[in-house]
């Protein structure tokens, strides 16, 4: 909370309140994704680099679907904002584009190990 706060305390762009839509909403989407696909929610923790929601992840297209949904919100809302509302635009460009990296404990190095769990899974059967 405490660096949450000296973000908005410093925040002389106006950055902040776009920013953190922006990063809800991308943790909206993996939630979305998460419920449609029927993954049982284990837990939602939130910490300095942002939020982490626990579940029973099943490996192969289904947590490939749920971790790529937050960079897909962000993506989309980019695409929606960009002429209207540019700031917002560009921190979900960034913010999706960022969580798209293929780095472990981002969404896309957890792409990454989904599919490749997945392929692994269907060349044993």
């Amino acid at each position: 909370m405490l660096l949450l706060g000296c973000f908005w305390a410093l925040d002389r762009w106006g950055v902040a309140p776009p920013f953190l839509l922006a990063a809800i909403l991308h943790e909206c989407g993996h939630l979305t994704a998460l419920l449609a696909l029927k993954i049982p929610i284990t837990g939602l923790e939130l910490r300095a680099g942002g939020a982490v929601i626990r579940a029973e992840l099943p490996g192969g297209r289904r947590e490939a679907l749920a971790s790529a949904a937050g960079p897909g919100v962000n993506l989309l809302l980019a695409a929606l904002f960009w002429r209207v509302w540019p700031l917002f635009g560009l921190c979900n460009l960034t913010l999706g584009l960022v969580n798209l990296l293929p780095l472990p404990r981002r969404d896309g190095g957890k792409l990454v190990q989904a599919l490749k769990r997945g392929n692994n899974e269907r060349m044993k059967s």
